[in-house]
């Protein structure tokens, strides 16, 4: 098991208060490499995106 740096983990842990904050339900997912992190990273800008699309669309009606 690698163990997450300071600077990782802090910043992980700015990014779950961040979704907390906005009352966004989320999963917290153990990582198992840099490139499963990479991938991890990559669906949650993706999630978070359609999260976005999804309020400008109802903005509009």
């Amino acid at each position: 098991m690698n163990r997450a740096s300071p600077v990782e983990m802090r910043k992980a842990m700015e990014v779950a208060n961040t979704l907390a904050k906005a009352g966004l339900l989320f999963v917290c997912v153990p990582v198992m490499s840099e490139s499963d992190h990479d991938d991890l990273v990559h669906l949650a800008k993706q999630r978070l995106g359609e999260l976005v699309e999804k309020a400008e669309a109802e903005e509009k009606h």
